[in-house]
This record gives C-alpha cells, sequence and structure tokens, in this order.
C-alpha cells in the first residue's frame, strides 16, 4: 500500500465519526456504533469486502479490564443506594471547613465512584447527584454546581487506581497481545493530583465560599457502613504497592466482589443487589462501549494497512519519537475539543500504534498520557461533553463544558501540561 491509500482510508474513517458527531451532537450512544460501522466502510473502501471478524475481534482484548469496571460499578451503585455516600456526604457538609481544603473533599466524594471505576458517569449518577441536588436545594447558584460536579465527576476518572481512556490506551497499544492495567497508580496520581490542587486553591472560595455548615445534616446511620469502602482502600493499596509482601489475591474484580458482598452486609439501608448491578452497569456502558471502539479502529487500522504504512513513512523520515508523542497528544486534544470524545477515540486508533511503535519498549507511560488527553475531552469537547450529561441528571440548562473549562483555563492548562510532559520525558521509572 502507499502513502496515499493509507491515508484515503484513514480519511475514510475519519469521515463517517466525524459526520456522525456533528449530526448527533453530544449523544455518544449514538455516534459509539457509527465507529464499528465506519471500520466495515474503511475495509469495503479498502477492497477485502465485509470483515466483521476484523473490525470485533479487537475488543477482545479488553474482557479482562471490562470486569474491572464493572464490578467498580456494581460496588460503586451499591454503596450509593445502601446510604453509604449519603452517610458520608452528611458528615461531609456538617463541618465547616476552609474553601479549599473543603472543595477537596468534595471533589473526591464526587470523585470516588470515578475513581473506583475510572468512568465519569459512575460520579455523575451517584455522588454527582447526592452532592448536586443538595448544593442546588441550598439555593448555590446552578452554574457553581454543575460545575463542581463536572469537575469532581472528571477528577475521578483521571485519578488512580483505574481510569478508562488511560485504559484503552495502555492495553491497545499495538493491537498485538492483551495487556493489563498494571503499574499506572503513582503515574496517574503525579500527572492529575497538581491540577486538583490548583484547582481546588483557586475555585473553592468562588465555589463554596458562601457554603455554611449543616448542622441539620442527618445523623442516622453507623460507621460501620464505611467498612466495605475502608477494606476496598486498603486492598488496592496493597494490590498496588504491596505485592512483593503479599501473597496474589486476585485483582480488581475480587477486591471489588469482596467489598459488594460487606457492602450488603455493612448498610444504612437495604438494597437489591441484582438492580444495583444493573443500575451500576448501565451508567458505565456508553464509556465502555467507546473503550471497545477504540480497540476496533485499532484492529481496523492494522487490517487494511493504515498503521503499518504510515509507521514505516515515519520511520523512513527518522521522525523523532518524542515529536510523534507529543504531536498525536496534541491532535487529540484538539480532535475532543472540535468533534468530542468519540471522534478523540478513533484518531486514537491511529495514534496509538504510532506511538508505541515508534517508543517501542518504553510506551506505557505514553499511552497513559494519550488516554488523559482523550479524557480531557469529557470536560472539553464543542459538541456536548459532560458538563451536558451533568445539567441532565440535575435537570439544569444552560451550563456546558466549554464555559466550565473556561472558568478554569488555569486547570485545564496544568492537565495539559501534564500531558505534555508525560509525552515527553522518560517517566517510565514512575511505573511500580
Amino acid at each position: 500500500m502507499n502513502l496515499t491509500e493509507a491515508y484515503l482510508l484513514l480519511a475514510v474513517m475519519l469521515a463517517v465519526v466525524a459526520v456522525a458527531s456533528v449530526l448527533f451532537k453530544g449523544r455518544q450512544g449514538l455516534i459509539t456504533p457509527v465507529i464499528f460501522l465506519s471500520g466495515l466502510i474503511t475495509c469495503l473502501v479498502a477492497g477485502l469486502g465485509f470483515r466483521l471478524r476484523e473490525v470485533t475481534e479487537g475488543p477482545f482484548v479488553y474482557v479482562d479490564s471490562l470486569m474491572w469496571v464493572l464490578c467498580g460499578a456494581a460496588f460503586s451503585y451499591l454503596l450509593y443506594n445502601n446510604g453509604t455516600f449519603q452517610y458520608l456526604f452528611n458528615k461531609l457538609i456538617s463541618v465547616k471547613r476552609g474553601p479549599a481544603a473543603q472543595m477537596f473533599l468534595m471533589i473526591l466524594f464526587i470523585g470516588l465512584p470515578g475513581m473506583l471505576t475510572g468512568t465519569v458517569m459512575a460520579s455523575v449518577a451517584t455522588t454527582g447527584l447526592l452532592a448536586g441536588r443538595y448544593l442546588l436545594d441550598k439555593g448555590l447558584e446552578k452554574s457553581k454546581v454543575v460545575e463542581l460536579v463536572t469537575m469532581g465527576s472528571l477528577f475521578g476518572m483521571l485519578l488512580p487506581p483505574l481510569c478508562v481512556p488511560a485504559m484503552g490506551f495502555t492495553i491497545a497499544r499495538q493491537g498485538l497481545y492483551p495487556a493489563s492495567f498494571e503499574g499506572y497508580f503513582l503515574p496517574l496520581l503525579i500527572a492529575v493530583l497538581p491540577a486538583l490542587v490548583v484547582y481546588c486553591a483557586l475555585a473553592g472560595r468562588r465555589v463554596l465560599g458562601g457554603l455554611e455548615a449543616d448542622s441539620s445534616a442527618d445523623k442516622s446511620g453507623s460507621p460501620v457502613c464505611l467498612v466495605p469502602l475502608a477494606v476496598v482502600f486498603a486492598l488496592i493499596i496493597v494490590y498496588n504497592f504491596l505485592y512483593f509482601a503479599v501473597p496474589y489475591f486476585g485483582s480488581y474484580p475480587v477486591i471489588y466482589v469482596i467489598g459488594f458482598i460487606l457492602a450488603l452486609l455493612c448498610k444504612v439501608k437495604g438494597a437489591n443487589p441484582l438492580v444495583t448491578t444493573a443500575d451500576g452497569i448501565r451508567h458505565v456502558a456508553i464509556e465502555l462501549a467507546m473503550l471497545l471502539a477504540l480497540a476496533s479502529v485499532v484492529e481496523v487500522f492494522n487490517t487494511v494497512g493504515v498503521n503499518g504504512t504510515i509507521a514505516a513513512q515515519l520511520a523512513i523520515a527518522a521522525v523523532n519519537p518524542t515529536l510523534i508523542a507529543v504531536v498525536f497528544g496534541v491532535l487529540l486534544l484538539a480532535a475532543g475539543l472540535l468533534l468530542g470524545t468519540p471522534f478523540a477515540y478513533t484518531l486514537g486508533g491511529l495514534a496509538v500504534y504510532q506511538v508505541s511503535n515508534s517508543s517501542y519498549g518504553s510506551s506505557e507511560v505514553l499511552m497513559m498520557a494519550l488516554g488523559l488527553a482523550v479524557g480531557m475531552s469529557f470536560l472539553l469537547s464543542l459538541r456536548g461533553g459532560l458538563a451536558e450529561c451533568v445539567c441532565q441528571q440535575l435537570e439544569v440548562t444552560g451550563v456546558t463544558g466549554p464555559q466550565v473549562a473556561r472558568r478554569n483555563v488555569i486547570t485545564v492548562l496544568v492537565l495539559v501540561a501534564a500531558v505534555i510532559v508525560f509525552l515527553a520525558a522518560p517517566l517510565k521509572f514512575l511505573m511500580i
């Protein structure tokens, strides 16, 4: 295949998804299936016929990781339904703190389900809903409430231990073998924590400055309901940092199943485990579908020769690997900004191969940084993203992701800087 043909096939794939992104503005559940359809169309244009196998084969490398996220979603939603998150929130709002400290704790509370699942919607539909409704009832300006829930959900997704966009890229690198999302706790923390601290310091007084401690907050419930969270947190720390000293007890699905069982016993109120599990899975389904779509795109680009042809040309031109990584990181940020997260994932099917191929043997942290770039599109997208989902959940209107980003431009720039640093610097040593 010559370079012209490779670019033609790349253009076909991107054009189909771009058109869908424009037609179905912000409706990621409609855009994502189009990515799989675009794979079929690209194979047809390449003269390979109706290649259903290649379009569907790539997602199978994510079977293990899907269980991580789904078990985390079931556990998180059980904590929401059994009253644990409400109990924790009541404790949070009953004490007066400085604006920055209160914002930090509020962000961590809202982001907790996102950390456990690596998704934004797990937070929006649980802790974000709790905090958002309470703050709206207290008369806090709706734009500030939407901003708080949006930023909390975003940070929850980006912070360790799990981050679905980062998982997508690290596992899909080159599409040659099923990898595992291991060793990224510390890199994710170092990449995201500075932006979190900056946001809390700058936005705490502006957003929560007038909020007083609520002495009338419900005092019902027992601290026993926090036992499942404490056990899961302890097991995650052991799994990530003390694995050399403790016998292997299973990864995140096992940890979350243990937490789930404990949450059925240690609770504020009863909750149906089957309904809870179904609701948790439903709320993270679209984000997982986008992850599977990324794997499909990688497989299609490999099959039709796009990835290999462009990689060969970059190698012949002796393009610096760091330059390749940074340029693709910037392209993913721009793609997410202009056309949304599904389109950024589609372009990621090219980026994941080119960056990993040019930096073979040390691409893990680079893949994580590409995933963070795509993750930021949930906030930045002009086509409708996270803030619009928050508005829908809270039944308010008039607030968009770009508006939230403009209010927090320094935080956004710190995140962008972290992405670029992780793409440009040899930071693989941070992996444990």
